[in-house]
């Protein structure tokens, strides 16, 4: 077993930690922490510092902080709402980008630039839960009725994504030509 060091996982909590609390410190920059956070992330990160790396104590940790992240974004979803037009409006959004989405793959397609439009269109159709609501609670819009709308078309966003890679790969895995 490979020797464990704490040292990266400790300048990612000193980063998390940083990163809202000087944010507090300087009210009148309207940023939301996540965007502090991903910029620290690159710049002490191996692209451009070096100082951090994701090791293995860092990668169980991130694992972890996102099962809290799409958890406590699971809670922020207001059910009532999302039978009512807001789970409607959502999923007409979803079919619309969708289709938004392939016609760019094909587009990219058609230009050489891809060889899968139908990857590209589910990379575009993905969102991201974990930044959506964290912005949304900080900007305190979370629990407004345009905050649940956002929230709804990103669940349905993420949840359509994920379904839809998961069949487009199990697909590519039983293919019987080799990519």
């Amino acid at each position: 077993m490979p020797a464990t060091s704490f040292a990266n996982l400790l300048g990612v909590a000193a980063i998390a930690f940083a990163a809202p609390f000087l944010l507090g410190l300087f009210p009148r920059i309207r940023l939301p922490a996540v965007v502090l956070e991903i910029v620290a992330g690159i710049v002490v990160g191996p692209a451009v510092l070096g100082w951090v790396r994701a090791d293995l104590p860092v990668q169980i940790l991130a694992t972890l902080g996102l099962a809290f992240l799409l958890f406590l974004a699971g809670m922020e979803i207001d059910l009532e709402r999302m039978r009512s037009g807001a789970g409607r409006l959502a999923g007409l959004g979803f079919v619309v980008s969708a289709f938004l989405a392939l016609g760019a793959g094909y587009g990219a397609f058609a230009l050489g630039l891809v060889r899968s439009p139908i990857l590209i269109g589910i990379i575009l159709l993905a969102t991201s839960l974990g930044l959506v609501v964290p912005v949304l609670k900080d900007a305190g819009e979370a629990s407004t009725p345009f905050g649940q709308l956002v929230i709804a078309a990103a669940t349905v966003a993420d949840f359509g994504a994920v379904i839809l890679l998961s069949l487009f790969f199990s697909r590519e895995a039983s293919s019987p030509s080799p990519s």
